[in-house]
Formats: C-alpha cells, sequence, structure tokens
C-alpha cells in the first residue's frame, strides 16, 4: 500500500538521504589515511590497501544479500537494524591493532553497510507514489555522490585534527544516531510475495531478460565514469592541492540536476531522458580531450557530474519497474554491478593517461547512447507510468 502522507515522506526522505551520505563515506573513507594507518599500526601500507578491498568485497556480497533477504524479513527491518550493526562494526575498525583485526572489521563493516543500498531503493517502490518514489530515489543517489566527496573530507580532517580513530568513531557515533531516528521514524512496507527458487536461478533470470541485461550494462559504466573521471584529474592535475578540492566539490553543482529527473522524465519519457544524460557525459569527457585549464576543468566536472546524477535515478526507476515482483533483486543486482565497475575504475585510470581516461569515457558512454536506440521507446516510455 503506497504512503500518501507528505509529513512521513518527507521525514522518510531526509533521513533517507542523510543514512546515504553517510553509509556510502566509509567507501571512501581509508583514501586519506593509508600512510597515516600504515605508520600507526606499523604495517605495509598494501596491508591498509587489502582492507580497503575486503571492504569492497564484502560489500558487494552484502549487496547481493539483503535486497533478497528483506523479501523475507521485511525492508524496515534491514534498514534499521541494519545500522545498529554498522554502528558497532564502525566502532571496532576504530579499535584495530593490526593487519589481522583491520582485515576482520573493515570487512564486517563492508557488510553491515550494505544493509542500506538495494532495500532502501526497494523500500521507496514499495512505500511510495510513483512522483514520490522518483524524487527519493534522486535524493538517496545524490547522496552517495556527496559521500565521494564528504568520506575523503571528513577523514582527512578528523585524522589530522584527531586520530585515524576518530575517523570511524564518529561515523559509528552518527549511525547509532540515524538508527534512533530510523527505529521510531520508518513504517513496515507490504510483504512482497517471494519465489521459492535459487537465489542464483533469479539472479540468472534477471540477467537473461534482454531490457533488464542493457539497463545493468549501462549501470557498470556509471560510478567506474566518476571515479575514472576524478583519479584521471587527480594524477593529471599540477596545480595546488587547493585547487583540485575546489573542481572536486564544485563539481557537485551537477547533482541539483538529478532533481529535475522526475520532470524530464514526464516530459520526454525515461529513454530520452536516459540519452540526454548520457549525451552530458560523452560530450564533457570528449572536451576535456582539448581543454585543460582549471576553469575547463571545473566547469566540465559539473557537467559530468549532472550526466551521473540525471543517468542514475532513471536507470533506478527503469530497473524497479521492469524489475517487477523480483523488484528488490534486481536492484540488488543493479548496487552489485554498479559496484563492480567502480572497483575497476582506479587502476583503468592508473594505467591510461587522461586523455586515455577522457577518450574512454566518452566512447563508452557513446556506446551506451547506442544501446538505447536499440531499446523500444515505448517500453521505456511506459516504466514511468504508474
Amino acid at each position: 500500500m503506497k504512503m500518501k502522507s507528505l509529513s512521513f515522506f518527507y521525514k522518510a526522505s531526509i533521513l533517507l538521504t542523510l543514512c546515504a551520505i553517510m553509509v556510502a563515506s566509509n567507501i571512501y573513507t581509508l583514501i586519506p589515511v593509508y600512510s597515516v594507518l600504515s605508520n600507526s599500526l606499523g604495517i605495509p601500507e598494501s596491508h591498509v590497501v587489502l582492507a580497503g578491498g575486503l571492504f569492497t568485497f564484502l560489500y558487494a556480497c552484502g549487496l547481493l544479500s539483503f535486497g533478497p533477504v528483506s523479501d523475507y524479513t521485511g525492508r524496515r527491518k534491514i534498514l534499521v537494524f541494519g545500522l545498529l550493526a554498522s554502528a558497532i562494526a564502525t566502532c571496532a575498525v576504530g579499535f584495530s591493532a593490526g593487519s589481522i583485526s583491520l582485515w576482520f572489521t573493515r570487512s564486517l563493516q563492508g557488510l553491515t553497510l550494505a544493509t542500506f543500498a538495494s532495500v532502501a531503493f526497494a523500500y521507496s517502490y514499495d512505500l511510495f507514489t510513483a512522483r514520490q518514489r522518483t524524487i527519493l530515489v534522486v535524493l538517496i543517489n545524490t547522496g552517495f555522490l556527496i559521500a565521494g566527496i564528504f568520506g575523503q573530507v571528513a577523514s582527512a580532517f578528523l585524522a589530522e585534527r584527531f586520530s585515524w580513530n576518530a575517523v570511524f568513531y564518529f561515523f559509528a557515533a552518527v549511525y547509532l544516531i540515524l538508527f534512533s531516528f530510523a527505529f521510531f521514524l520508518l513504517k513496515e512496507s507490504s510483504p512482497q510475495p517471494v519465489e521459492p527458487k535459487p537465489l542464483g536461478t533469479i539472479f540468472f533470470q534477471l540477467l537473461k531478460e534482454p531490457r533488464l541485461m542493457k539497463c545493468y550494462i549501462i549501470t557498470f559504466s556509471l560510478l567506474f565514469a566518476i571515479i575514472a573521471f576524478y583519479d584521471g584529474i587527480g594524477r593529471f592535475f599540477a596545480g595546488p592541492a587547493s585547487d583540485l578540492l575546489l573542481i572536486r566539490l564544485l563539481g557537485l553543482i551537477g547533482a541539483i540536476l538529478s532533481l529535475f529527473t522526475g520532470s524530464l522524465m514526464d516530459r520526454w519519457g525515461a529513454l530520452k531522458t536516459l540519452m540526454f544524460g548520457l549525451a552530458i557525459g560523452s560530450t564533457s569527457a570528449f572536451i576535456l580531450l582539448f581543454l585543460h585549464t582549471t576553469s575547463a576543468l571545473i566547469i566540465l566536472s559539473i557537467f559530468f557530474v549532472s550526466s551521473i546524477s540525471l543517468v542514475i535515478p532513471t536507470v533506478i526507476t527503469l530497473i524497479g519497474f521492469y524489475g517487477s515482483s523480483q523488484r528488490a533483486k534486481a536492484l540488488s543486482l543493479y548496487s552489485f554491478i554498479l559496484l563492480t565497475g567502480a572497483s575497476l575504475a582506479p587502476p583503468v585510470a592508473a594505467v591510461l593517461p587522461f586523455q586515455g581516461v577522457m577518450l574512454l569515457l566518452s566512447l563508452l558512454f557513446l556506446f551506451n547512447i547506442i544501446l538505447c536506440v536499440f531499446v523500444k521507446e515505448k517500453a521505456f516510455l511506459s516504466a514511468n507510468a504508474g
């Protein structure tokens, strides 16, 4: 049953957006403190990097698991008690005393934080009307984009001002506060029909569905693109660190375009909205093959982020629609594929020169546009109805 109460929708939107920012921030918290953690614990920096890899692996496994689990338990239980588990696991990371304890606690943290993303998207489909759902999905994804900057900035600040342990104590406290609000605010969604099929079989069936497969191909490129984009700029940019931070922060202005996703889909349909977003991204990356000034990097990073901000909620809307009764599993698969793309971005950006990264991203988005052309427009347009 869809919730009509605007008061509940506003409160839930604020809470879930804050959760998105804080949960996704811990994907990035180790990046600024690799050397700090290495020196403090007396372990090789490669061991700290491995802890980040273990986090990503367990996070990905959790994304595949908790969406289907929420079909049985209800979305609210996973969202609420996932925050409590995240608080405990995150606090435990702060008590790490060596490589083994860091690997174990960081792995546990990745698993517990995976309770949010795919379940939150399924929750928005179960509980809210189409218009409210689109707005909420946009806000959650905007939170994920903000987290890419906030997680690194907060980590660097807390580690410099206090210690690396303070980074994880801070986020643990935040998760505990969010758990308290979620416990009293969030309502349970309607029970979902559950098919008595092995999970692997259901995932395989979802991947065989042509429309979903096209959406998943596009999904793979999204976080890959944004991480490779900023990683490439970070390696290429020779100016002061303050200018690089400015490029990253001002790029978030592009997230504002995501707020118009619902209106654009109403006017153009999901297919044209998707192609428009991809065209912005392809063009922005292509122009950066020729313009390398700080001003150009700032302006074009805003356009590139706006592209991702527009495409992600559109793709989620389509996957949620095409997933139908298997929506939670379809969105779990979406989250897993999204993160898989993200994990491959740093090594690709490290191997290619800056122009190579921009050319790859431009061609990748152009390929996605061509992919959209071969999808029946009627099918995409219908996904935004209802």
